[in-house]
């Protein structure tokens, strides 16, 4: 064969095997419409088996015609489980009892019209039951799985996962994937939760520094204003005499509504397995000393009026500043959190905008905030042993070898530490009122 020959075959052979690359198919192509994509996933401890998996699954054609469509009512496709109860017509519901993940998927694939996929989850739920157990199995099973995501939240609901997810009415958002998105990551700017998305979940339970936290959520208990408490309020355990916005827990929040289902607060867990939970209060000091905290509205008292409050929108100014070392062969930890705010309200009308009471307002916050961080703190150590702030990392580096660290046991040694905590606060805006002066009325003048 001569040497154009060679090379002539050379190229057409070539070109042969990029045609046959191009015009091929994949092999394991799934069309978009024949998959039922599941919004969210809730486990309990099941009584024919030993897990109850209820998935939430979109209805696209309901989404796509602005929520009016099918899944609301009646049996979904395919006459298998439950279809969601009430307003929400854009998901339906099923149950199945199993006992494991992924044998349960087998059996509602067995019974609905397409193939259930993970892809589009947004959140994974746990009863508080199964949480206190330990749920180390089935975050395994998740993250080992191809199709969850790691970006969906894991949430601790105190009562039954399965009435959670039969109670999530997306009242202002038809996308029910949107919703979930949104409402888990308000934490941005109500500072009542925090980022607890599968990933880091799951590096958290199996890290030597560090302890994992799930958003809490419940069902609200109140149906009817006129039944409104705060019963449930954590404020007495604080020493308060009445309670702030933070001073509860999901499930306990005074409100009512058309929206049955709420977030409030975090489940804290030593490893697997849950050992307490925080209110949003303490969710926002969580939040402060972790680094995580953007801005929200917090109400403050009044320094001067005891009967009135200052509401601040405060946000972070720098990074907090950690440190550990140990004293005495136990660990002392030192918290610096720097904190500005604008003031929005001042109930009782004093001039808080003269330089010379800004000072006032601005110490009594710093006192405010490093009380709060000091107790939160106090009760992570000593009444759940959970370093959930991770201030572990910043032992560890004071150690050379891995083995080192592995024997120092830090998580053992975390109950023992105390606190130091220092806040820096800054007024920076006194809103669009540079003055403040009471009302002018005929009583007044008298």
């Amino acid at each position: 064969m001569s040497k154009k020959m060679f090379f002539r075959t050379i190229c057409l052979s070539l070109l042969l095997l990029i045609f046959l690359f191009l015009s091929s198919g994949c092999y394991d192509r799934r069309e978009i419409d024949d998959m039922a994509y599941v919004m969210a996933v809730g486990f309990d401890k099941g009584k024919t088996n030993p897990l109850r998996m209820t998935l939430q699954i979109a209805v696209p054609k309901a989404i796509g015609a602005g929520g009016g469509g099918e899944g609301n009512g009646g049996r979904s496709d395919g006459g298998g489980g439950n279809s969601s109860e009430g307003g929400n017509k854009s998901v339906t519901i099923t149950t199945v009892e199993t006992p494991t993940i992924y044998s349960g998927i087998n059996v509602v694939n067995n019974y609905i019209s397409k193939q259930i996929h993970f892809s589009h989850a947004q959140a994974v739920v746990f009863s508080e039951e199964l949480a206190r157990e330990g749920i180390e199995k089935y975050i395994h099973a998740l993250i080992r799985g191809k199709e969850f995501r790691g970006s969906m939240f894991v949430v601790v609901v105190k009562g039954s996962a399965e009435e959670y997810l039969r109670n999530v009415q997306p009242i202002l958002e038809i996308n029910p994937s949107k919703y979930y998105r949104m409402i888990y990551q308000a934490y941005r700017y109500t500072g009542f939760t925090a980022n607890t998305i599968l990933i880091n979940f799951y590096l958290k339970t199996e890290c030597f520094c560090s302890q994992a936290v799930a958003t809490l959520a419940s069902v609200s208990k109140f149906e009817d204003s006129q039944n409104i408490t705060i019963e449930g309020s954590t404020y007495r355990e604080k020493g308060k005499e009445y309670p702030l916005v933070g001073d509860y827990t999901a499930g306990n929040i005074p409100q009512t509504g058309n929206t049955n289902t709420e977030i409030m607060g975090l489940a804290v867990f030593d490893g697997a397995r849950m050992v307490g939970e925080l209110d949003g209060e303490e969710t926002s000091y969580y939040l402060m000393v972790t680094g995580e905290y953007n801005y929200s509205y917090i109400t403050v008292p009044d320094p001067i009026d005891e009967n009135s409050f200052v509401v601040l929108n405060v946000k972070k100014r720098r990074n907090p500043t950690k440190k550990v070392q140990m004293v005495d062969g136990k660990p002392l930890a030192y918290v610096k959190v720097d904190l500005e705010g604008d003031i929005l309200s001042i109930q009782s009308g004093l001039n808080y905008e003269d330089p010379d009471n800004v000072k006032i307002l601005e110490e009594w916050v710093e006192k405010f905030f490093r009380e709060g961080i000091l107790r939160f703190l106090k009760k992570t150590a000593e009444e759940y042993g959970t370093d959930i702030c991770s201030l572990g990392e910043n032992m560890r580096i004071k150690f050379l070898t891995w083995n080192d660290w592995m024997e120092f046991k830090w998580l053992d040694r975390y109950k023992d530490t105390k606190f130091s905590v220092d806040v820096s606060f800054k007024i920076r805006r006194p809103g669009l009122i540079l003055r403040s002066n009471p009302a002018v009325s005929t009583e007044r003048s008298k």
